[in-house]
């Protein structure tokens, strides 16, 4: 899965509904201020009753749209800062493909939507990656004092490398100055997820069997 398709998403209708809580509350606050003798129609009872609660409702509908509107901001921001870091992945290849690393742990928690686009985007880059372990904190309290605040944590080979998110030119930096495992190569280096490209084991023999990676194939 690409991770440049992977946005938080807000709920439908959220900027409506923080819009209208906003305008809401201060038309509220706005009448009971000025008054409502100019308006055309009579209000609830309890407006003339309750004025009190009138205010505190309009208190809390106008913060409560400050609040969404705050978060559907945000959201926008992260995807947009999103979207100019990422980077074509299918253009990108280390001159030396193969695996590097011998170990690969991602510290998560549930719930977590920094920690699935982590996932995300080791996948992008699995070709040049161990098989990663991914180990929820909240299975060991030890681990929530050590990384409760900071998940996703991403540690290669003994050393955490990311902490609340990967950033993917790091990640590239990282690949590129590693050298390759010394392992056997089961992995394709084109970057192509599922391209099913194999080493042909048999001895004197330099073949490589590629299926669905074309001209890119950097199968050694």
């Amino acid at each position: 899965m690409s991770t440049a398709a992977h946005k938080e998403e807000l709920p439908q209708g959220l900027p409506f509904l923080g819009n209208s809580m906003l305008f809401i509350g201060l038309g509220i606050l706005a009448l009971s201020l000025t008054g409502t003798e100019w308006l055309p129609f009579n209000m609830p009872r309890s407006w003339y009753q309750s004025p009190s609660v009138w205010k505190l409702l309009a208190l809390g509908m106008t913060g409560g749209g400050i609040m969404v509107l705050q978060r559907v901001s945000r959201t926008e921001m992260k995807n947009e800062e999103r979207n100019r870091q990422i980077l074509p992945r299918e253009d990108w290849m280390p001159e030396e493909p193969g695996q590097r690393f011998e170990s690969l742990l991602v510290y998560t928690k549930q719930n977590c939507p920094l920690c699935e686009e982590a996932v995300e985007i080791l996948e992008d880059y699995a070709a040049y990656l161990p098989e990663w372990e991914l180990i929820d904190i909240y299975s060991d309290p030890a681990l929530i004092e050590q990384f409760g605040t900071c998940v996703p944590v991403v540690v290669v080979d003994g050393k955490i490398r990311f902490r609340g998110r990967i950033n993917e030119v790091l990640l590239r930096r990282l690949i590129v100055a590693s050298p390759v495992s010394k392992a056997v190569r089961k992995k394709c280096g084109c970057n192509k997820q599922g391209c099913g490209c194999q080493k042909n084991n048999q001895k004197n023999s330099s073949a490589v069997e590629s299926s669905g990676c074309g001209s890119q194939c950097r199968c050694a």
